[in-house]
């Protein structure tokens, strides 16, 4: 009995190594076979990680460095180096230190050049409202946004959604009236 007990055991043993080898060659061919894919998508991860922190870290730069000027620059309005950092680094923060200054020397004719800068549109439109070459839309559309907000609060959705309705569907703030739309008052 001791001899047929050993025997199992040994065919057990036998089986369990046997299963081993076979997945040991079963992922040895999958790796084989797809090698150049592993490889590339792993690649690829990496680029991607290293994209994004990379990225990441760019943005984090060009934020400090405008901050640093902006506070540069409201210590020392002239200061030419921080304006010129500004103006690189953050464009509509640029214009609208600009367009404070311009306005407290009442110089319209610079005001009206802060237009052609690559900033954002609503900070654009407002700007060109308060020069007056625009009719101020989009304060009134503001207006109508704040009114149709107020309502939600209140409960009032048709109410609400009259007032979105006169906001054009042009304008720069359709995505915040399709949010509040969307909200219709839950809390």
């Amino acid at each position: 009995m001791a001899i047929q007990e050993n025997l199992t055991e040994i065919k057990k043993e036998i089986g369990a190594q046997e299963q081993f080898l076979e997945s040991v060659i079963k992922s040895e061919r999958f790796l084989k076979k797809y090698k150049k894919a592993i490889i590339f998508s792993a690649i690829i991860a990496v680029l991607g990680i290293a994209g994004f922190y990379g990225s990441k870290a760019i943005n984090a730069n060009r934020i400090s460095a405008a901050n640093e000027a902006y506070s540069k620059l409201i210590l020392n309005p002239t200061d030419a180096d921080a304006l010129k950092i500004l103006k690189e680094k953050e464009p509509t923060l640029y214009a609208i230190h600009q367009f404070k200054e311009a306005m407290r020397k009442e110089d319209i004719a610079q005001a009206k050049e802060l237009l052609s800068l690559p900033i954002d549109p609503i900070v654009k439109q407002i700007l060109s409202s308060q020069i007056g070459t625009q009719d101020g839309s989009i304060l009134a559309n503001y207006e109508t946004l704040i009114k149709g907000y107020e309502l939600l609060k209140e409960d009032k959705i048709n109410e609400a959604r009259a007032e979105f309705a006169k906001i054009p569907l042009d304008s720069p703030l359709m995505n915040l009236v399709k949010n509040l739309e969307h909200y219709q008052g839950n809390k």
